[in-house]
């Protein structure tokens, strides 16, 4: 899978530990091909992440990960795409000298003659009251990958177990609903 393999031009385990305000921003969104390398990025996600659009296009969408964020989340959201349906979810992202942003981020496939030729990403500001609970729900379904010891598609079962028991506790029965009610 790409998004785990990928050895980006910068060093993107790099953090500072600051978060930049993402408020008063129109939404964030970039495309991709199949394989997730950017084909084309909004002025504002390049000035957000302090990429240029040139530096960004033609970079695997993963050079926006910040190391926080579990690998079960990318999992997720490439069995959903690739099967044809649209992701969601809360995203830690970082930026190019290390500081972070907290987006909604929605993922689609690009459709073109009944085929899928891309994807696209459009990233909206989330409630910023609920970023502590994600963090720390990241932090648990990070430490429960590492703990099952397991490198195949094993080690996201626990973390899996852990984001479907949070989505509940908060009253929804799947991810997408849970999101799309954290919009600020």
């Amino acid at each position: 899978m790409l998004s785990m393999g990928f050895q980006p031009p910068i060093d993107i385990r790099q953090v500072t530990n600051k978060s930049v305000n993402v408020s008063g921003r129109r939404a964030l969104q970039s495309k991709t091909d199949l394989d997730g390398v950017i084909t084309h990025a909004s002025q504002s996600l390049a000035e957000i992440s302090g990429f240029t659009r040139d530096e960004l296009i033609g970079q695997p969408q993963n050079i926006l990960r910040h190391p926080d964020v579990p690998d079960t989340i990318f999992h997720l959201l490439w069995t959903e795409i690739q099967a044809g349906r649209e992701f969601f979810s809360l995203v830690k992202n970082r930026c190019k000298n290390g500081d972070h942003y907290w987006v909604m981020t929605r993922v689609a496939p690009i459709m073109q003659d009944g085929q899928r030729v891309g994807y696209t990403s459009a990233r909206f500001l989330p409630r910023a009251e609920i970023i502590p609970e994600w963090e720390k729900l990241f932090t648990e379904m990070r430490r429960a990958e590492h703990k099952t010891g397991h490198l195949d598609d094993r080690r996201f079962e626990p973390a899996y177990q852990i984001l479907n028991r949070f989505v509940r506790s908060r009253g929804h029965s799947d991810l997408q609903q849970l999101v799309l009610s954290s919009r600020a």
